[in-house]
């Protein structure tokens, strides 16, 4: 665990954002570079757009702007939000994440401390380990596989003008990574190397901002599946698992089953309520991230379709293009999975819930009306983050394309 906090603490530490800091997390200093890298964000997003907008009577040079337009709006967006929310992001982590909130489950505590050696009582134990240690180790990994891939992208847009340069050996010229629009010339070369170095910076920073925010909120949310996970097996073994701890099965048991029902009632409350206020804060990002990528997927694949497609300048659309699918697709598969999880949850309520006596059956109704609305990760109104959202987003993207091909033909 400490291996993971320390790997998100170093990525998101280059941007100022120190949430997964053990102490100093809100200090003044971290806070102040913090608002700094915001404003270059914002400029980047002024910059980004002012380039569309000068340009927007020329589509092909409108469309080749817009590729990096996009990129800087997400950078805008995750940058704000880990400003403005950055007090709500570290009380997430610190209930659901830095504290594995499963070990707040009685049951899973007496568990923990009777270390038991067989039977469903050990495979609970070793779920509730395991799965903690194989989530931190994926979010660790994508993390680190994430800001290689956006670091990738990043230098091919800065190589690419550099290389021009060389090998035209023209000292007049002045080219830059990203197409931007700034209010002074760039004819004074100290004005030029400076105005390439802000674009560097600027590029490395969707290093951080995309990775980091984006690597954080899916693991907040695999805990929330993972959690899902757990609670499925304790009622899909109830009586098994009772029965081990007490070695009986009578009027005791009939109680303990209906108490560790109890006990899954609450915690799903709990989490159900932590994934709502998730909701609220991440909602204008998913939005964001959606609409954004369905206008990236278009103009990087005109972008491809109008250029030498095996030109190397063309490599940095397709990595562009390419990434923006996974991250979509991620977030898509994510909520996916939390909708199935509720349901197999939903399916296990019920489970041989003959056997049980009334009292118990009392409290499955009401797990059943807690569950009734299930779990969805939302975008806007009752739009949610699944798969069907995915293709939607392709189909939409590959629409625009079409419209936009259209129009240059014509």
């Amino acid at each position: 665990m400490d291996e993971t906090f320390q790997v998100f603490d170093r990525v998101l530490s280059f941007a100022g954002i120190r949430i997964f800091a053990k102490r100093n997390w809100n200090s003044k200093k971290w806070l102040l570079f913090q608002c700094l890298n915001f404003f270059i964000g914002f400029l980047t997003f002024i910059f980004t757009s002012g380039f569309v907008l000068s340009n927007i009577s020329d589509l092909l040079i409108c469309i080749q702007g817009a590729c990096v337009w996009t990129t800087g709006v997400i950078m805008f967006f995750s940058l704000g939000i880990c400003l403005v929310f950055r007090k709500e992001f570290r009380l997430f982590l610190e209930e659901i994440v830095f504290d594995d909130c499963a070990l707040e489950i009685p049951l899973i505590k007496i568990i923990l401390r009777l270390k038991p050696s067989r039977g469903k009582l050990k495979e609970l134990k070793e779920l509730v380990i395991q799965s903690q240690e194989e989530l931190f180790r994926l979010t660790r990994v994508l993390l680190k596989t994430y800001v290689a891939s956006v670091w990738l992208c990043a230098t091919l847009y800065l190589c690419g003008p550099i290389y021009v340069m060389w090998s035209k050996k023209d000292k007049s010229l002045r080219l830059l990574a990203f197409d931007m629009w700034f209010p002074w010339g760039l004819e004074n070369f100290t004005i030029y190397v400076a105005t390439f170095l802000f674009h560097a910076y600027a590029g490395y920073l969707c290093c951080i901002a995309y990775p980091g925010l984006q690597s954080m909120i899916i693991l907040l949310i695999g805990q929330i599946i993972r959690q899902l996970k757990i609670l499925t097996f304790i009622l899909l073994n109830l009586d098994k698992i009772v029965e081990e701890l007490l070695d009986e099965r009578g009027e005791k048991w009939q109680a303990g089953c209906t108490l560790v029902l109890s006990q899954c009632v609450d915690h799903f409350i709990r989490f159900k309520r932590f994934l709502n206020r998730l909701n609220v804060i991440c909602q204008p990002f998913y939005l964001a991230l959606i609409l954004v990528a369905i206008m990236l997927v278009c103009v990087c694949s005109v972008k491809i379709a109008i250029s030498n497609k095996l030109s190397p300048d063309i490599t940095k659309y397709y990595v562009h293009e390419f990434c923006f699918i996974l991250v979509v697709l991620m977030f898509c598969s994510l909520g996916q999975q939390v909708e199935n999880e509720c349901e197999k949850l939903d399916a296990a309520v019920t489970e041989k819930w003959y056997i049980f006596n009334a009292n118990h059956k009392v409290n499955v109704r009401i797990f059943k009306m807690a569950l009734s609305q299930g779990l969805h990760i939302y975008i806007f109104g009752s739009i949610t983050l699944s798969l069907p959202t995915f293709t939607w987003f392709i189909k939409t993207g590959m629409s625009f394309f079409t419209l936009v091909m259209s129009v240059l033909e014509d």
